[in-house]
């Protein structure tokens, strides 16, 4: 069956993920605890699609689940455009080493050792670098979907069983935290994430499972576990943390407040937006239909900006909340124009390309 408020949420995930991606493009912080809390509970978008997709595997996939055609619809249609579009700033990076090469004549094998030691296969594990914003996701998600076989047996479990496996694993998430990224970024961090998301698609699973029992139960309550994310999102940042923790695995770093904190959103948009069930709300809808699109497009939307930015030497005014929103609103909706006008001259290939 079709979950309309399943896709709602959808959509409102993505359009979270390009607004936390764009606040470094603008020069944009947040400088008083308000503005924190927004911040920590604006960022880490990327935790509601890893518990969408966690609902979905059971609920659409887990009942008839074949593992062979499961992984080839993945590769063809989340792979794929993966490759394709991260071949582009590997080509853009390989080119700027080999024409800075012929420039400077006198350093040609130091060029030819620099190409040599590219580290290509690393680029592609690791969402090359950070060239194209968000791109680490498709790696981490691609190792998920090939665990597939280990969470049919987790959904076979008892519900008590289900649960205690899934808060071990987000207690040792909460001290584990995301991977290091940029330079630091390394082939074993998407390993990191998996080990670190992996709560939260568990209890995707879990909350597909038991929807009518949530549904239910929780109906009408859903704003306490609201108030209870703000409350956490307020102490967070009225102790300096901002954002997404990150950090190496086996070093200590804190309590990671930020993936209790989005579980806890996750569950409130899972209840809330089960009241517009029967309803058809257009925009949304298309937002949703198209967000692995935008998800793929403003990556390289922000990456353009970003040289354009720095050839012509142009900034905008920094710090300023309106511009923030204008940029951000700017690159979603181009992003999302992109998409719709490749699906609309490709309409057998745009999947292959963009996912959508």
């Amino acid at each position: 069956m079709y979950i309309n408020s399943i896709n709602y949420f959808r959509g409102i995930s993505i359009i979270f993920i390009v607004f936390g991606h764009c606040m470094y493009l603008v020069d944009f912080k947040y400088n008083s605890i308000l503005g924190y809390t927004i911040q920590n509970l604006t960022q880490g978008g990327t935790s509601f699609f890893v518990f969408i997709s966690g609902f979905l595997f059971h609920h659409i996939f887990y009942k008839n689940f074949k593992f062979k055609e499961f992984m080839i619809k993945k590769t063809k249609y989340v792979l794929v455009p993966y490759l394709i579009l991260s071949t582009i700033p590997i080509v853009y990076l390989l080119t700027k080493i080999c024409i800075s090469g012929i420039l400077s004549s006198n350093t040609l094998s130091l060029r030819y050792d620099e190409l040599l030691a590219f580290p290509v296969f690393r680029h592609y594990l690791t969402g090359v670098g950070k060239s194209f914003a968000g791109y680490w996701y498709i790696p981490f998600i691609m190792i998920v979907f090939a665990m597939s076989p280990l969470f049919v047996r987790f959904i076979k479990l008892k519900l008590k069983t289900s649960i205690v496996i899934t808060l071990f694993l987000l207690i040792c998430s909460v001290f584990i935290h995301k991977s290091l990224e940029g330079i630091e970024y390394n082939m074993f961090s998407v390993f990191q994430n998996v080990f670190y998301f992996s709560p939260i698609y568990l209890f995707g699973i879990i909350s597909s499972e038991n929807k009518n029992i949530l549904y239910s139960k929780i109906k009408g309550k859903e704003f306490y576990i609201l108030s209870i994310a703000f409350s956490l999102a307020i102490f967070q940042a009225y102790i300096g943390e901002f954002g997404n923790y990150h950090k190496d695995p086996f070093t200590f770093g804190g309590i990671d407040l930020m993936i209790i904190q989005k579980i806890l959103l996750c569950l409130f948009f899972m209840i809330f937006l089960n009241r517009f069930e029967n309803y058809k709300l257009r925009f949304l809808e298309i937002i949703a239909a198209n967000s692995f699109g935008v998800f793929f497009t403003h990556g390289i939307v922000i990456w353009v900006t970003g040289i354009l930015k720095w050839k012509l030497d142009f900034s905008f005014t920094s710090n300023s909340f309106i511009i923030y929103c204008m940029v951000s609103s700017l690159v979603f909706f181009v992003s999302l124009i992109i998409t719709l006008f490749i699906k609309r001259i490709l309409p057998n290939y745009s999947r292959y390309l963009v996912g959508s």
